[in-house]
Order: structure tokens, then C-alpha cells, then sequence
């Protein structure tokens, strides 16, 4: 590993490694190109996964954070190389007023459904994604429900009903204990 972590800071600014995984932040500028290089001359071939964190300072239930945050999406994507176990993220920040960024899916074609999910739950736009439609709402949804500040009912701190009406268990028969036996 530390061959491939001293060629990869060669060639990126940004890094650091925790438990044994090597991060890259790029910027959004530098997204397809940094997964194209990464593929081509570092070998990391298999697209694991890509997520997003909403970071905002309002929420919809809980607690804002402690300390401001400037309001903003992080990407993540997870590569590797499966013959040799190297395992690099890298992630990114993007505005929260125009939530886009170019898509992976002509490098990695394994990213398609992972950026159609962070496109449905935080409304981020892959910029030539070939289908970028919804997979798990059904039409006519409205809104992104992975942002921190969508509402959702069942989050909603409710009053207590009241007392619940429990109804006893039945009566046990009595036994006839004179039968002999």
C-alpha cells in the first residue's frame, strides 16, 4: 500500500488515509476527470458505491448542529482494485443552490442506479446521466426526502394519545379437584 499511496499523492493534492482506505477531495471542477485518471493509471476499476451528506444547518426535526456549516452537498464515491485490495474514496463539495455535478456512468458504468438514487432522495443533477429517472418513489412525489430539511409526518413530534384501553386476559376456569383420580 504504500507504493500506491505515495504514486497517488504524486498526483493529488488532497489526501489522507484512515483505516487503510485512501481519501481524495477534489473539486467539482475535477470529478469525472480525477474517476477517469483513477481508472486508467491507478487500476481502480470497480465502482463500489457513491453517497451524499446533506450538510445544512437547518433540520426537520433534532438539534441544528453546534457549530454553522456552510450549506452544501459532499459526494463520495468508493473505488478499488479487487486483485490487490486497494481501496480509495473521493469526494467533493457542491453548492446547494444549483446541486449538479457531471456524471460518472461513461467511466463507471456501476455508478447509473447510485446516482439515480442521490439525484431522487437529495435532488443533486448528474449532468449527462443517459436515464436519470426515479427508482423507488412513486410519480408525482414531491420533493427529495434524504434532505435534512424535508418534513416527513412520521418525523413529526406528536402528543401522546392518552391512555390505552387494555382489555384483561380471560378468566382461567376453576378446576374440578374433587374428581379422583
Amino acid at each position: 500500500m504504500e507504493e500506491f499511496l505515495s504514486k497517488i499523492n504524486e498526483n493529488f493534492i488532497n489526501t489522507d488515509v484512515e483505516f487503510e482506505t485512501i481519501n481524495i477531495k477534489v473539486d467539482s471542477s475535477e470529478w469525472a476527470e480525477t474517476h477517469q485518471k483513477l481508472k486508467d493509471e491507478f487500476d481502480l476499476k470497480f465502482f463500489s458505491w457513491l453517497s451524499a451528506i446533506d450538510w445544512d444547518n437547518e433540520v426537520s426535526i433534532g438539534e441544528a448542529p453546534k457549530e454553522s456549516v456552510s450549506p452544501s452537498f459532499e459526494i463520495i464515491t468508493c473505488l478499488s482494485n479487487v486483485s490487490n485490495n486497494n481501496l480509495v474514496t473521493v469526494s467533493t463539495t457542491i453548492s446547494k443552490l444549483e446541486p449538479k455535478i457531471t456524471s460518472l456512468v461513461e467511466i463507471y458504468a456501476g455508478a447509473n442506479w447510485h446516482e439515480r438514487e442521490a439525484y431522487e432522495m437529495f435532488g443533486i443533477n448528474f449532468e449527462n446521466h443517459p436515464n436519470l429517472e426515479k427508482l423507488y418513489l412513486p410519480d408525482g412525489y414531491e420533493g427529495n426526502p434524504m434532505l435534512k430539511s424535508f418534513e416527513l409526518i412520521s418525523r413529526e413530534v406528536k402528543p401522546w394519545p392518552g391512555e390505552v384501553d387494555v382489555e384483561g386476559m380471560p378468566e382461567e376456569p376453576e378446576s374440578d379437584e374433587s374428581v379422583d383420580g
